[in-house]
């Protein structure tokens, strides 16, 4: 076997210094052969790991056919599959009605594919062991899959963006620096001993607490608006705190007015505070389109409301579904409560729109609310599209604080367009500028 190697390598020598291209084309043959045998391997080996963690769902209608199906070979890939759609009966019914009211058609009409089936509801699991008796392997494979899964729940560390630098010790020096020149601002080069130590207090505990990078985003959206010379109001909880109103968050005086700021900041509150942000409604979306620029769209969403089916709306869906004629519909509508709708159809829709009633109907979006999140904001819920172009969350203010993101609220006040106006108006026909943000002088103002 030697001499044969030492031979072949000779010839090719030969082959090679009588024709040099010759070596390389062979070379290069061998090269492509060893790639496309090495990329098969790690394709196999893949497809091997994929299959081992492969497993296939078998359904409780799916039992009597397993033993014919391609599967039964593959018992050891298969587990149990068990959804939960709906509690009981009565819930199942409320299903198919919500299927119909959603495709719009009748509840005769709808594809048996839309609708659940009648088993997927929550059992114990002695009665699922049961169901699956004749396939222990079913049974051992779906408690080894389940013993290596885990799922865990935060619902006490906030969510919401945790510094807005990146450094949270650069959060605390931006917003000691920031506060001392809004001092400056709000109470001129001198001030009392009774201020300082009220800065110094409120800042010594927001900075311990976690606050900073709140304090510096809803400034951060206070100075934008500032150099696009847009009206604003600050108000909420936020008007207790003299760091908010050196900031310009806000335009309230809690030391003149003798504000309690522990209402607003303590020591045992570990939710950020409420700053409620008005702008007139030309600029508010500009200040929206702001803060997702600023912030990225991965961590900024707005906030979702759930708009609810009420008495007289689920009456009519209901009784579209059922097919009744428009009349019949408006005098169901007008019945009162407790008052006889007679037997048949007509007492089913009276039924299930009780059942019904504050049942969600659609996604629609917050007055005002926008949550900034440190981790994307996937991480916590899929996101609507809708045309006015700003992603939107799944779920509600109050799913959001459930599980740690407080929002910002970006409102928006008519009035203060109208402000602006007359502020306009006054220096067109003047020349005097107005700055609304300047109430001592108000307060100072004879007239």
């Amino acid at each position: 076997m030697e001499s044969e190697g030492v031979f072949e390598n000779t010839v090719l020598l030969e082959a090679s210094s009588q024709n040099p291209a010759v070596l390389r084309d062979r070379s290069q043959k061998k090269i492509n052969s060893q790639q496309l045998e090495a990329s098969s391997k790690k394709k196999a080996r893949s497809q091997q790991l994929e299959a081992s963690s492969l497993f296939y769902g078998v359904t409780p209608s799916d039992l009597s056919r397993l033993p014919f199906s391609k599967f039964k070979d593959r018992l050891h890939q298969c587990v149990i599959l068990w959804p939960v759609t709906v509690r009981n009966k009565t819930d199942f019914n409320i299903h198919r009605l919500l299927c119909a009211i959603g495709h719009n058609t009748l509840l005769s009409r709808v594809p048996p594919n839309v609708n659940c089936g009648r088993e997927e509801v929550m059992v114990s699991i002695a009665d699922i062991r049961d169901r699956y008796k004749d396939f222990p392997q079913l049974l051992h494979n779906t408690q080894k899959v389940l013993s290596e899964c885990h799922i865990a729940f935060d619902f006490h560390e906030p969510k919401n963006k945790k510094t807005f630098s990146g450094s949270k010790l650069i959060d605390t020096e931006l917003l000691n620096r920031e506060t001392w020149k809004g001092v400056e601002y709000r109470y001129g080069k001198t001030f009392s001993a009774e201020i300082r130590e009220r800065v110094e207090k409120e800042l010594r505990m927001i900075n311990e607490l976690g606050f900073a990078a709140y304090f510096l985003i809803n400034w951060d959206i206070v100075r934008y608006a500032q150099r696009r010379g847009y009206f604003y109001v600050g108000r909420g909880s936020g008007a207790n705190s003299v760091v908010a109103y050196c900031l310009r968050i806000t335009d309230v005086d809690p030391i003149d007015l003798d504000l309690y700021f522990e209402r607003f900041i303590n020591p045992f509150r570990q939710n950020p505070p409420d700053f409620d942000l008005d702008f007139s409604w030309k600029d508010r979306d500009d200040l929206t389109a702001y803060i997702f620029r600023r912030y990225g769209e991965e961590h900024t969403a707005l906030l979702a409301t759930y708009s609810t089916y009420q008495s007289k709306a689920i009456v009519r869906e209901l009784g579209k579904v059922f097919g009744l004629p428009k009349e019949e519909i408006d005098a169901l509508q007008n019945t009162r409560d407790g008052e006889s709708v007679g037997e048949g159809i007509a007492k089913l829709i009276r039924e299930f729109s009780l059942l019904m009633h504050d049942f969600p109907h659609h996604l629609s979006i917050h007055a005002g609310g926008v949550i900034i999140s440190e981790k994307p904001i996937v991480c916590y819920t899929a996101l609507n599209h809708p045309p006015k172009g700003f992603p939107v969350t799944q779920f509600s203010m109050l799913e959001s604080e459930d599980i740690g993101l407080y929002k910002y609220d970006i409102l928006s006040q008519r009035g203060l367009g109208h402000i602006r106006d007359a502020v306009d108006i006054v220096k067109k026909n003047r020349g005097i500028d107005i700055d609304i943000h300047q109430i001592k002088a108000f307060k100072k103002d004879e007239k």
